[in-house]
């Protein structure tokens, strides 16, 4: 090959090496990663050489030989990124909401009487604190209580309730208004009719941008009236001053037409129930207003330094400290019903259930049987005894279970399931133990046998010899020493001891808040007092 075919060739051949190291970046990004050297040739390719006006720079910063950066030690700053990295996985800790406000939570009485209904027919245990979470689950099973805490000179400020449904507010005006506008709701309703359309020389008609609609021309006699009643109706979330912004000036000969053509019907407010002779038709919004204010008057707004209202009236509640105070509150209760359970002693004594708690630091139970404790050297009748030893010696057992391994057969791997609190109380009726069809194929030998052990395990538990929890599980009650003294009676302890702890799994955040609990059931008897004052 001669020696000019040799240049051409090494001419052709490109060197892709040198592209390695390059790193692209958008136009409106500045990247750090870009080479300033790549940079400054690129400069250099394209300025200008003019000989005669050369001008000397001088030694430049960016010219000197960069220091060679060492990935092994770590930069000044990299402790205060390893810090950061270490918390990006926790969530930001809230600082606690400070109440200015006492706020509690009692039952409705319709669904608790329900709830209580449920229970009684179920004869089962249940946990205090799931019935408090149960009532707090929706708004209109439970009773609101607030007031104002006291201010530092000890006076406590009064609130101003809108009738009839005694929704709390900061001042009397508005109160008046919000409980004006429930009856204006309650006592009218809006019809339309036909009119004649506005007369007059209109060059103009206003337009609102937000929403497209006419307004009407600023010379008719009912403008401001009928902005204000559109604003309420069409655009309440912004203010009328921002609404008043969006209105806009339209000369159209179209559009002044389409709204004299609107305006030859409107709508009026005509009374429901109106009496013999009584006007019972109002043109506007404002004169259904006065005639409300004239007939209820006085009682449209009622002052209290506790307000008592049910929980499915929050939603007509206008955003602000009071609501802010009850809906914090409700969150607290809902993680850790305290409070509420405590609330809920004396109602559920009252309606006839047993409310007590198991081992000494255990968990409140309720249960519309009283239990009962057979004394050492006690005996029940012959089969009862027996499913009582069985149970004894296996606690925690399932009552779809019991039957099936107390006759030493299998049981079915298909079972129902055990209903919650919740699900009976959505149903309206209990999965009570009678209830249980097996499913297993049986002799009739073995079937009469199985009808005999549900017939004793019900009377177990219903005379309260065993529990039977929510979960369907099973436990018999233990024997309590026989006194010394035949003459002593033996009473009925609060609190049996750690053998005696419930086989109920405890929620985790109740088995944090313990001490909690401890404390305020010592307070349970105060809390009982004020319910029935509040009530």
């Amino acid at each position: 090959m001669s020696e000019e075919n040799k240049q051409t060739e090494n001419r052709q051949e490109v060197d892709l090496s040198q592209l390695t190291n390059i790193e692209f970046a958008t136009a409106w990004t500045p990247s750090s990663s870009v080479k300033k050297d790549f940079g400054d040739n690129q400069r250099g390719s394209f300025r200008r050489q003019d000989k005669d006006k050369k001008r000397d720079f001088g030694e430049r910063k960016f010219d000197k030989p960069r220091k060679k950066f060492n990935s092994d030690k770590p930069r000044g700053n990299d402790k205060k990124f390893r810090k950061q990295g270490k918390n990006d996985g926790k969530r930001k800790q809230q600082a606690p909401f400070n109440f200015s406000m006492e706020v509690l939570f009692y039952p409705d009485d319709a669904p608790f009487n329900k709830l209580a209904d449920i229970m009684k027919s179920s004869k089962r245990t249940y946990q205090l604190f799931d019935i408090a979470k149960l009532v707090l689950e929706k708004s209109d099973r439970f009773i609101v209580l607030a007031k104002n805490l006291p201010a530092e000179d000890g006076t406590t400020k009064p609130l101003y309730c809108a009738q009839p449904l005694n929704i709390p507010f900061e001042d009397e005006a508005s109160a008046k208004a919000s409980a004006i506008e429930y009856y204006v709701n309650e006592l009218f309703e809006k019809v339309q009719i036909e009119v004649e359309p506005p007369k007059g020389n209109f060059q103009l008609v206003n337009k609102c941008n937000a929403t497209g609609d006419l307004l009407g021309a600023p010379n008719w006699h009912r403008y401001n009236e009928y902005l204000r009643e559109y604003h309420r109706e069409k655009c309440s979330k912004m203010s009328f001053e921002a609404f008043l912004a969006t209105i806009e000036a339209v000369r159209d000969a179209d559009s002044i037409s389409t709204w004299l053509e609107q305006m030859k019907t409107r709508d009026v407010y005509k009374l429901k129930n109106a009496t013999e002779g009584e006007n019972d038709t109002f043109d506007t919004r404002e004169a259904a207003s006065n005639y409300v204010v004239h007939k209820i008057g006085a009682d449209l707004v009622k002052s209290y330094e506790q307000v008592r209202m049910r929980g499915v009236n929050l939603s007509a509640m206008p955003f602000g400290r009071i609501r802010r105070n009850i809906e914090e509150a409700w969150r607290k209760q809902n993680r850790f019903p305290i409070v509420t359970a405590n609330n809920l002693r004396g109602r559920l004594r009252r309606e006839g259930f047993a409310v007590y708690k198991r081992g000494s630091k255990g968990f409140a139970f309720v249960s519309v049987v009283k239990r009962k404790f057979l004394l050492e050297g006690d005996k029940l009748a012959d089969m009862p005894q027996k499913i009582f030893d069985f149970i004894t010696e296996n606690p925690a057992i399932s009552t779809v279970d019991l039957p099936y391994k107390f006759l030493g057969l299998t049981p079915p791997e298909v079972q129902p399931k055990a209903k919650t609190l919740a699900e009976e109380n959505k149903e309206g009726k209990a999965d009570t133990i009678d209830s249980i069809e097996t499913t297993a194929e049986l002799t009739d030998e073995q079937k009469a046998q199985m009808n005999t052990i549900w017939s004793e395990l019900m009377w177990l538990v219903s005379e309260g010899y065993v529990v039977e929890y929510a979960d369907s599980t099973l436990q018999a009650n233990p024997y309590l020493p026989r006194p010394k003294d035949k003459s002593e009676k033996v009473e009925e302890p609060e609190n049996l001891g750690i053998a005696d702890e419930p086989i109920v799994a405890p929620k985790a955040e109740e088995n944090v808040e313990e001490t909690a609990e401890e404390v305020a059931e010592e307070s349970a008897e105060q809390v009982e007092q004020t319910e029935e004052k509040a009530e």
